[in-house]
């Protein structure tokens, strides 16, 4: 049942159990800023879908929970440090407002608290409800932002291939075994012991390179017998047959005929089956990688993993740059298919920048123009260069040539300009497609305009306007190409390379780099609480610098 915390303080809090001395020390560390400012912007009637309205026990206070978590996130701890910090942390007990009886909670009321985030997408909810509460407390301009992606590990080993063959095995055997043993004692005990000896994992995957060819294809034998022995039992409904499935699909192939065991092969004994192994370069990206963590996919780049992709603002006005989006994204997948979610996302909070700073990936022509229909000029790089005579190109003189390239085309169809600087009256979508438009400017404009016999505009049929048609993805790309040869582009897209330093703090300080979790369930959820420690982190750091500037004694190590 969803009970709201007492907002009133209480006499025997921790703080107030201490000498004077000791509580004035207190009050300028960061404890007495996370309590003042940070721990009310949590707002518990959020998390009260969360909970019965009228039924059970009372829950903890959402702010002490939740608190907890994002300080476990601070510092990257686990549960167990985390309680213990809880406990007997007098600065922890004081950011979280708590007497010493009521600094305690047990691991199970972690545990299921995040069930409940998980199950309501309460992560997402947190982040994004506190991000706009620090954003209006510092005044933090948004105008501007940047996006990067940064690659991240749950908590998987990283297989070989024939590791992950034996693996996914042994997960479905030692499952098979605990939810249906009869089932298991059916499975030839000459397969069972290549992956398990008395339920435990065998060495079978420990291969010299010479053996291992060998070895997986005895396991791809395994796995299509396995799979075809279960198939029609109750084993086909376990998570794991499933798992093994996949395994199947992603790595082997049916065969026409069947494929005989060598004599030196562990399966010789055992009848010949219909498959063989795919060649390792045919393998999806998106293939399985882990029996343990299904969600997890490869990057040719950056190997086994997730991506996750963060955006924070950047302006030379702001105290400090505060995230504004994150989300987990599959490691298979190019980040130019983020740039579109990310600026809808901000635009639903009312956030969205003007100005996205972004490298090559996300620069496509197809997200700048897209960006610009939704208000955003995306600052990035695409590929290519300009040709040498566009570099630096002025105004064009009135003997040169011109082409669809020099008009400076609104994708928005509000300011749509010629060479000459003169505003189309009219922008029209060529047969619907809105990246091929037809631009028409006045008569009387153009008749005196001094490039006139230099452009390529030609008079339409009613012989009111001259227009001209222009492929706006050639036009843009050429565009772009020759801006960022500039020094003006490079001055604005310097601040690019400050996105590093945030996703290294994430990696360094709390921990992103190798989480603790398995599954992209979990693993959203901690990136969520992440964002939202190195937020209020940040915000602390801010206020503390505010308060030294107005002459408060503030010890140095507080605002490191």
């Amino acid at each position: 049942m969803f009970r709201k915390r007492d907002a009133n303080g209480q006499l025997f809090e921790s703080s107030n159990l201490i000498p004077e001395e000791k509580r004035k020390r207190l009050d300028q560390t960061w404890a007495a800023v996370f309590r003042s400012k940070a721990l009310s912007l949590i707002d518990e009637s959020r998390f009260a879908p969360m909970f019965c309205e009228d039924n059970g026990r009372p829950n903890q206070p959402v702010q002490v929970v939740l608190g907890t978590l994002v300080l476990k996130e601070l510092l990257d701890l686990t549960d167990r440090e985390a309680l213990e910090h809880l406990e007997f942390n007098l600065l922890w007990q004081h950011a979280l407002r708590l007497t010493p009886e009521e600094a305690h909670l047990c691991q199970k009321t972690l545990h299921n608290f995040r069930a409940r985030l998980m199950a309501h997408d309460g992560g997402r909810l947190a982040f994004e409800d506190t991000t706009t509460k620090i954003l209006e407390t510092l005044g933090t301009q948004t105008a501007r932002q940047r996006l990067d992606s940064t690659h991240i590990t749950s908590n998987i080993a990283r297989l070989t291939r024939l590791g992950l063959f034996c693996e996914t095995i042994r997960v479905f055997l030692r499952a098979l075994q605990s939810h249906h043993p009869r089932l298991f004692r059916k499975v030839p005990e000459t397969l069972r012991g290549r992956y398990l000896k008395d339920g435990k994992p065998t060495k079978y995957e420990d291969a010299r390179s010479s053996d291992s060819k060998r070895r997986l294809a005895v396991c791809a034998r395994d796995v299509y017998r396995l799979l075809e022995a279960m198939r029609e039992t109750a084993a086909s409904k376990l998570e794991e047959y499933v798992v093994l499935e996949r395994l199947f699909e992603d790595q082997c192939e049916i065969t026409k005929a069947k494929t005989k065991a060598g004599e030196d092969d562990d399966d010789a004994m055992e009848e010949a089956v219909p498959v063989a192994l795919k060649e390792p370069k045919t393998i999806a990206s998106d293939s399985l990688q882990s029996p343990h963590d299904v969600d997890v996919t490869y990057s040719g780049h950056k190997g086994k993993g997730y991506e996750v992709q963060v955006a924070e603002t950047t302006d030379e006005r702001n105290e400090v740059e505060i995230i504004t989006h994150v989300d987990v994204t599959p490691s298979s997948g190019s980040d130019a298919s983020q740039t579109v979610p990310v600026l809808a996302s901000l635009a639903e909070r009312e956030i969205k920048p003007t100005e996205l700073v972004a490298d090559t990936t996300y620069g496509s022509v197809e997200n700048g123009l897209a960006a610009a229909r939704m208000g955003t000029e995306l600052v990035a790089p695409v590929a290519g260069s300009a040709p040498v005579d566009n570099v630096d190109k002025a105004r064009p003189a009135p003997s040169q040539s011109l082409s669809p390239i020099d008009f400076k085309v609104d994708p928005c169809g509000e300011l749509t300009l010629c060479p000459a600087g003169e505003v189309a009256i009219r922008q029209l979508p060529v047969n619907g497609n809105e990246n091929r438009v037809e631009l028409h400017f006045a008569r009387s404009g153009c008749e005196r305009c001094p490039f006139f016999q230099q452009c390529p505009a030609r008079l339409s049929r009613d012989e009111e306007t001259y227009s001209i048609t222009v492929n706006l993805t050639k036009t843009t790309l050429e565009q772009r190409r020759t801006e960022q040869a500039t020094p003006q582009f490079k001055e604005r897209y310097a601040c690019r390379a400050g996105i590093e330093a945030t996703n290294s703090e994430l990696k360094r300080s709390h921990g992103l780099g190798r989480l603790r979790v398995r599954g992209r369930i979990r693993v959203r959820l901690v990136i969520y609480l992440k964002a939202i420690a190195c937020n209020f982190k940040r915000m602390i750091r801010a206020l503390l610098l505010r308060a030294r500037s107005a002459g408060a004694v503030i010890p140095a190590m507080a605002v490191r």
